[in-house]
């Protein structure tokens, strides 16, 4: 039977030629030929049983590497050979730092190719039956990474309490893969002269001895294989070391935690990429929650780990958090998988004393219900199993906590329909003596305005009166006719048969009634003007 082949190109030339090549031995076919990365996972969800996915090196608009390592991150148990225009030495050291098993030169003869193409396809083939045989025999441990949403949200006690949570017996490997900034030597309570860096001079051998000589017992039957004590020599970590660290984890321990921290490089993707399960740790405060965000988006951007196989943990959870659960999910834009509560005195003063296996909290039993939960969950084997969609494997991973969420949601809606319902009818109820008190004010406004006009009327015309009076030479009682008559002509007409006029020799008086708006309510305005006599 041939073996199935996946090519990826867009280059017509590419495709006809290798078709052509292939057509003249039996052990290979095409089965699918694409032009992205996107087409190659829809092609081997299809043909779970292709051996091989050729990626053309300039497909894609000559992103043919970040197609291979899409396709690697996501289907780990597919070889994949790169075609490149020159075989060389960097371009196997590039293509194997995307996840490729090998590389071919487009010139290459038939010969070069089904020898390049068979030892790819073994490889394959071994892989995917070890991964088999190690399930049914029940071989080969769990490796579960544990992420910081940025620094300080706990990712790393958690990741202690993961390991520590495991049942008596089992083999657990605590390993910290923070390699600028880990210290779970410093939680553990342990003294290191070794650290992971050192398995980089031993990476195509690293065996069971080696990792024991590496590690380091932790009070509870651990193991820790510790971050090295300098950042700086955490550069020395290159990829493919990671990947084989996590593959010897697999095979020496029963679990193996890995605390990969809050900075996302080579190594952490690599082990990001191959492990069972990721927890991303963020705690209720909006810095840490848009930091998981970023997070997950970044791990999605870069083909290293889609958010619906991601569980976040919403550490130090308590009653006087003003970040509720629903705000922390519209935040992150995914759902909580599990919470972790606040430690309290104890706990602080276990952490402070490197004492943190030795007690029991209830950040202890918190963890080790996701413990639980992680280590009861079926495993699925990359690349011969068709993905689920996204929605599917959130509902797989938050199971009843996303059913509880969702009844919690209708709770809140119907809720807020009774409310808005009560409010409806209080505003009925109340809406008759709104607008009575508005009218009421309305009229006292209206009132006091025909007030203050009177007023102003009244002292405009008792000025003119006066002013008439003042330059009288005697004042007698044509004098005061003339007053008189002088201070009703200054008056409006509307106010002339509101107003009452009195004159005397040394003051003028006007006053008038002010036109009543307010029912009941009568009121007058009047105004006094002196008389100043005027010089000749």
């Amino acid at each position: 039977m041939s073996a199935q082949i996946i090519l990826v190109s867009s280059d017509a030339r590419v495709r006809e030629s290798l078709t052509h090549v292939l057509a003249e031995v039996r052990s290979f076919e095409i089965a699918a030929t694409v032009a992205d990365a996107q087409g190659a996972l829809d092609a081997l969800e299809r043909l779970p049983a292709a051996a091989l996915v050729v990626v053309d090196a300039q497909a894609d608009g000559g992103q043919g590497r970040s197609v291979a390592r899409r396709v690697s991150a996501a289907v780990p148990l597919v070889g994949i050979v790169m075609l490149v225009q020159d075989a060389g030495s960097a371009a196997l050291a590039a293509a194997m730092e995307v996840g490729a098993r090998g590389v071919v030169q487009r010139t290459a003869s038939l010969d070069e190719i089904v020898s390049r193409f068979e030892s790819v396809a073994q490889w394959t083939s071994a892989a995917r039956s070890a991964v088999e045989v190690g399930r049914s025999t029940g071989r080969g441990g769990r490796v579960i990474a544990v992420a910081g949403a940025k620094g300080g949200v706990g990712a790393s006690v958690v990741a202690l309490l993961l390991a520590g949570a495991q049942a008596p017996g089992s083999t657990v490997t605590l390993v910290d893969f923070d390699l600028t900034a880990g210290d779970l030597t410093a939680f553990a309570g342990v003294h290191t002269r070794r650290s992971i860096v050192d398995l980089t001079a031993v990476a195509g051998e690293i065996t069971t001895r080696m990792l024991r000589e590496t590690s380091y017992d932790v009070p509870g039957g651990l193991r820790l294989l510790p971050a090295p004590g300098h950042g700086e020599r955490g550069e020395a970590m290159p990829p493919e070391v990671a990947r084989a660290i996590v593959t010897a984890l697999r095979f020496e321990s029963d679990l193996a935690v890995i605390d990969v921290g809050d900075h996302l490089d080579e190594a952490a993707a690599s082990v990001l990429e191959v492990a069972d399960a990721a927890l991303l740790v963020t705690t209720p405060d909006l810095p840490a929650l848009r930091a998981a965000r970023r997070t997950l988006e970044q791990w999605d951007r870069l083909a290293v780990r889609r958010p619906g196989a991601v569980d976040l943990v919403l550490n130090r959870r308590s009653k006087r958090d003003q970040v509720s659960v629903q705000l922390v999910e519209r935040v992150v834009e995914r759902s909580v998988a599990f919470t972790v509560p606040e430690g309290g005195e104890a706990f602080d003063t276990a952490l402070n004393t490197a004492t943190l296996l030795e007690v029991s909290t209830p950040v202890h039993a918190a963890v080790a219900d996701v413990a639980e939960s992680v280590a009861h969950r079926p495993l699925t084997t990359p690349g011969l199993e068709v993905r689920a969609d996204d929605e599917q494997e959130l509902e797989q991973l938050l199971g009843r906590g996303l059913r509880r969420a969702s009844r919690k949601a209708r709770t809140r809606r119907e809720r807020r329909v009774t409310e808005q319902a009560a409010e409806a009818g209080q505003a009925t109820v109340e809406m008759p003596v709104i607008l009575t008190l508005g009218l009421l004010v309305l009229l006292v406004c209206g009132q006091a305005i025909c007030w203050a006009s009177g007023l102003m009327v009244a002292r405009s015309a008792a000025q003119d009166g006066a002013r008439t009076a003042g330059i009288a030479v005697v004042y007698d009682a044509r004098v005061e006719a003339d007053v008189l008559r002088d201070t009703r002509d200054a008056l409006p007409s509307f106010w002339r048969g509101r107003s009452r006029v009195s004159a005397g020799p040394h003051e003028v008086s006007v006053e008038v009634s002010a036109p009543t708006v307010l029912p009941g309510v009568s009121l007058t305005a009047t105004s006094t003007a002196n008389v100043y006599r005027e010089g000749r």
